[in-house]
């Protein structure tokens, strides 16, 4: 089956040393159907970068995570004596076709025939993964896959995003459930109470040009977390809320 290129290491078949997993590592997805994933982003927005936005968790962590094993493989092949010496006549294979349409089966009896000959169990654990990972990378090749990117918005990104916040909501408290941007704006408070430099000097001042007072969005937190504290205590009933404030977080203008 082409689609079990990967093979789970499940209760028996569990990896017993590192070069076990290196051809059967534990709890990884099968590829074709993550490919097929993949390629459906890839129609619909284009790009194989998928976005902390997208619903799909699962297949963003899967393309982070191939990113780091194209840092392996492209490791071990120079390890192995480089490209010239693992994949020496491979003409057979470079002359399939490969396309995002046309994805060709791997021939597992072809692998067979070229690690045979090698001495140790251990080598040719090595040379499967080598040959089945050299066959994926091409595939992810077909739709333009971005091996480099590490897609962290830009500051100033993130300012926008909460200028659009707060013209749709009145205020500038980003609950940390509202996403991306929540945890963003909760980093953004640790960083004002911690006192970081780079924050104080170069992004806080523009925070305050856009109305927002970061201490009033830590006092708010400050005052909620004193109130759970004294409910729990038994001090403050549910309907005695005349000491708790409200927070002001909302922009004038």
């Amino acid at each position: 089956d082409d689609g079990n290129i990967n093979n789970k290491g499940k209760g028996k078949n569990k990896p017993k040393t590192v070069s076990d997993a290196l051809i059967f590592p534990a709890r990884t997805l099968d590829f074709l159907p993550m490919f097929e994933r993949l390629r459906i982003h890839h129609q619909l927005h284009g790009t194989c970068s998928v976005s902390n936005d997208y619903g799909d968790k699962q297949l963003r962590i899967w393309t982070y995570k191939w990113r780091d094993r194209r840092r392996r493989f492209d490791k071990m092949v120079e390890r192995e004596g480089g490209p010239e010496v693992v994949f020496a006549g491979l003409d057979d294979v470079d002359a399939k076709t490969y396309s995002k349409d046309e994805i060709p089966q791997y021939n597992y009896e072809w692998e067979e025939e070229r690690v045979k000959n090698l001495k140790s169990k251990q080598s040719q654990h090595r040379r499967r993964f080598l040959l089945r990972t050299r066959h994926q990378i091409r595939c992810l090749n077909t739709l333009d896959f971005n091996w480099n990117i590490i897609e962290v918005p830009r500051f100033e990104d993130r300012l926008e995003q909460l200028q659009h916040f707060i013209e749709e909501h009145g205020h500038y408290n980003v609950h940390r459930s509202y996403g991306d941007l929540g945890n963003w704006f909760h980093k953004m408070k640790g960083n004002f109470v911690f006192g970081k430099k780079h924050f104080m000097e170069n992004q806080y001042p523009k925070l305050l040009e856009m109305g927002v007072d970061m201490n009033v969005a830590v006092q708010g937190r400050k005052r909620r977390k004193r109130k759970r504290k004294r409910r729990n205590d038994g001090d403050v009933s549910n309907e005695d809320h005349s000491e708790v404030e409200e927070d002001d977080c909302s922009v004038d203008g």
